[in-house]
């Protein structure tokens, strides 16, 4: 999370040592899109994620993939940037939230959003060193605080929007709207988190495994 009282979160510690793990928005956004992969599986996709995140010269030891691995569960897995609100079944019990965006499928519309409101261009971000491109943190932030008026909030609208009570052209229109900006389940952001869970959670229970064996 944001703090204007505290640095950004940018290492994690391991006996003693403090070991850089690479928070840029599109190292996070890249990771995302990684799990959309219906080739690898999830151990292939752990070590990736591993590799994106702590780079090349982090331990290797089961130890710090436990501790490693825990801390990006906890930290990535909190907060996730965007709209939602709780859905709630006939009897007016609140259900899981539902989520209106994609990490990778929204990519443009994010994009003209963040030129439209912050003048920040996203894509000249990436010629940055990673220790200087937008944080996860403040990438979040901003998103959050896109105006109505931005490309991905109105598209987000038209996702949330009901169509109860519409009837003919306005009815006509907004279900083409829906039609055309629709995610599909691949593209939904709980179905991508949840892949981001098992990938995690599956190589977690290995090296854990692992550890409790020496």
């Amino acid at each position: 999370m944001i703090s204007l009282t505290e640095r950004l979160n940018r290492s994690v510690e391991y006996n003693g040592k403090f070991y850089p793990v690479n928070l840029a928005f599109d190292n996070v956004l890249a990771f995302y899109q990684m799990l959309d992969d219906d080739v690898l599986d999830n151990e292939h996709k752990f070590l990736t994620a591993f590799k994106m995140f702590f780079g090349d010269d982090a331990p290797q030891d089961p130890d710090f993939i436990v501790t490693g691995t825990d801390a990006l569960i906890n930290y990535i897995g909190q907060q996730s940037y965007g709209a939602s609100e709780p859905a709630r079944d006939i009897e007016g019990n609140e259900m899981e939230a539902i989520k209106y965006y994609s990490y990778t499928k929204d990519a443009e519309a994010i994009f003209a959003s963040f030129m439209q409101c912050y003048h920040i261009n996203l894509a000249r971000e990436l010629y940055k060193p990673a220790n200087r491109r937008l944080h996860w943190d403040e990438f979040k932030a901003l998103f959050n605080g896109l105006s109505e008026d931005s490309y991905i909030m109105r598209i987000i609208d038209i996702r949330r929007r009901p169509i109860d009570g519409l009837e003919g052209n306005a009815l006509n229109e907004l279900q083409q709207a829906k039609d055309h900006f629709s995610l599909g389940d691949k593209y939904n952001v709980k179905a991508q988190e949840q892949r981001a869970d098992d990938a995690f959670n599956g190589f977690y229970s290995m090296a854990k495994h692992q550890k409790e064996r020496k």
